[in-house]
């Protein structure tokens, strides 16, 4: 049970390490236009998830929130799930990664990856995720 809870604090160090081993580059021609990268307090919903077919139906029932300090929270309005989130540089990208803890249901892992960021405002967060394996691209998009 102890590991469990220690899960947030090693995916957030090694993360960090991983961000911080990527090499720079002075590429920022896709910055988040210009926005900050990090949430606005408030609930979010997904408005649209793409991974080889439109699935946004799947997080109807969701709902997210996103804490100044990297916490996350995800809740169905019978359970929730907590999680964390942070932003890096890699792979010339301004990324967001999201991580839950414990078990969860599907649509919330396909959550869990390491998100290019195409827009952040106060409404809005876009992002999009290459495969490495196919070369797909899932887009996320939350809205207030």
């Amino acid at each position: 049970m102890r590991s469990i809870k220690l899960l947030p604090i090693i995916f957030a160090l090694s993360s960090l390490s991983f961000f911080a081993a990527c090499s720079s580059s002075d590429d920022n021609s896709n910055n988040n236009n210009g926005s900050n990268s990090t949430p606005g307090a408030g609930v979010w919903k997904v408005s649209y998830f793409f991974d080889k077919k439109v699935e946004t139906g799947n997080y109807s029932s969701y709902t997210f929130e996103f804490g100044a300090n990297g916490s996350m929270s995800a809740s169905n309005g019978s359970q929730t799930w907590n999680g964390t989130w942070l932003t890096g540089f890699d792979d010339s990208a301004n990324k967001f990664m999201i991580d839950f803890s414990g078990t969860l249901p599907s649509a919330l892992s396909e959550l869990e990856e390491d998100w290019k960021i195409i827009e952040i405002s106060d409404n809005l967060m876009h992002f999009e995720h290459t495969s490495g394996g196919n070369g797909d691209t899932d887009v996320l998009k939350f809205t207030k």
